[in-house]
């Protein structure tokens, strides 16, 4: 029996991945703060739970994310969503053994390795940008806005502003140089992302320092929070090592690019 994400079966599917939650921090997140954007579908097989996906609605390319017991249970959620995604090609975070399952029931699975890593209230996070950054809100959008685009973040949109801390350092002339904020924000972990630099004012330490304020707002209230970079990206890398963020247990991740035919 497939069922949509409701009140009813909300807190059985939360209990399944809070036992894994770093493996399942997306899904979590989908489930929760961005479920009114998201189309989540529950697979029950014998009054039992063995599958969810989640379709976004609320981007310019199709996503989602999901939690399967088994490839066979996925394969038969996935049939529920045809109408949407048959013949699309569509992009999936995923852990590795999420990738398996996805192989096994889709056609051209290209899977971009990221890496995960975290902090908690006993990480000791640095920073050494000169500049202090400010907390901002949802009157610096149209600045953000500017910020993203020079930076080649066309896509961002001032919806996520709502959804947690952003922190922003700005130059002489008042612009927004650089900025951390987050994708979502949940009771078993947050995200931190959104991250962004002029070109002009990099390597002076102001991510660091974006970073941190956003890091520690959010863990006076929650027990972890996550980042993502890509496999490739060194200065990522190294900004966020060298910060003091350490790799999870859920390392590595992969955002996948897969076709339904």
């Amino acid at each position: 029996m497939i069922e949509d994400l409701d009140e009813s079966n909300v807190d059985d599917l939360l209990g399944i991945l809070a036992s894994k939650p770093l493996a399942n921090i997306t899904m979590i997140a989908d489930c929760t703060q961005l479920k009114h954007w998201c189309d989540i579908r529950l697979l029950k097989q014998d009054g039992k739970l063995t599958a969810a996906f989640s379709l976004y609605h609320d981007l310019d390319f199709l996503a989602g994310a999901f939690w399967a017991e088994s490839s066979a249970s996925l394969h038969t959620l996935l049939r529920d969503f045809d109408d949407q995604i048959r013949g699309q090609s569509l992009v999936i975070i995923c852990n590795e053994d999420q990738l398996k399952m996805l192989s096994a029931v889709c056609d051209n699975v290209v899977p971009i390795r990221e890496r995960q890593m975290i902090a908690d209230n006993s990480s000791n996070l640095s920073e050494w940008g000169d500049v202090p950054p400010e907390k901002l809100s949802p009157l610096d959008a149209d600045d953000l806005r500017k910020l993203y685009i020079n930076c080649g973040i066309p896509a961002w949109t001032p919806s996520v502003l709502e959804l947690g801390p952003f922190y922003g350092i700005r130059d002489v002339k008042e612009n927004i140089v650089c900025v951390a904020g987050v994708h979502y924000v949940t009771r078993f972990g947050a995200e931190i992302g959104n991250v962004a630099t002029l070109p002009d004012f990099r390597r002076r330490g102001l991510a660091s320092s974006c970073i941190r304020a956003v890091a520690e707002e959010l863990l006076d209230d929650i027990p972890i929070v996550v980042l993502h970079y890509f496999d490739e990206n060194r200065p990522a890398q190294l900004l966020y090592e060298r910060m003091g963020f350490s790799y999870s247990d859920s390392d590595p991740v992969y955002f996948t690019k897969v076709r339904f035919d």
